[in-house]
């Protein structure tokens, strides 16, 4: 079974099992096969540079260079910001509790992109929770699967039909665009004379 994530609802901790909810369980998938002329399973392989050898799986590797093209270790890399200042690694958050401390409005939701749900499934205990979430309170909180430098925002709230769901995303950077000038609805338009289409002269077509 799957590590739980705990949640610190006061002060009571609460652990929820997660299941994603993906395209495939929704609508299911079609797997497309590709066979050689003997019916075999075709593989997928890289055509290397020179034009002519072909690289199966498993056969090649990425690696980290220097500006000047010499291999660095991992281990030797600290990530910066674009600015350059040093980035420090969030944990996991299965890693502790999770403490729903700041809640969330129906607008702050819907300016991020989701790009993960899942359904929880609640513990004994968790009763004041669902109501509250069932009532329409959504909780938000710095969500990282394994950690990392590019931690997501979470949401816990409920569905339509009161199962508390888990709704993973980033804020969305909308722009607006509009008109430069509106037109004015009480503004009269003027057709000023030999301007009316009913003068067209169908000798021009």
């Amino acid at each position: 079974m799957a590590k739980p994530l705990v949640f610190r609802y006061g002060k009571t901790e609460l652990s929820f099992q997660l299941d994603k909810l993906d395209r495939d369980k929704l609508y299911g998938y079609i797997d497309t096969e590709a066979l050689d002329g003997q019916s075999r399973a075709c593989q997928l392989a890289i055509l290397g540079s020179d034009g002519k050898t072909l690289v199966g799986r498993g056969g090649s590797a990425l690696q980290y260079v220097d500006p000047d093209g010499n291999y660095c270790a991992r281990a030797t890399l600290k990530p910066v910001s674009p600015e350059g200042k040093p980035l420090t690694a969030v944990p996991s958050s299965f890693s502790a509790p999770i403490a729903l401390e700041q809640r969330a409005s129906v607008d702050e939701y819907l300016s991020h992109n989701v790009k993960s749900v899942y359904l929880l499934t609640p513990p004994m205990g968790a009763d004041d929770l669902l109501k509250e979430l069932r009532a329409g309170a959504i909780y938000t909180f710095g969500f990282s699967y394994r950690g990392g430098l590019n931690p997501n925002v979470g949401f816990l709230l409920a569905n339509s039909e009161g199962t508390p769901t888990l709704a993973i995303g980033q804020k969305a950077n909308l722009s607006f665009v509009r008109l430069a000038e509106l037109a004015d609805p009480e503004e009269e338009t003027v057709v000023e004379e030999g301007d009316s289409d009913d003068e067209m002269d169908f000798g021009m077509m």
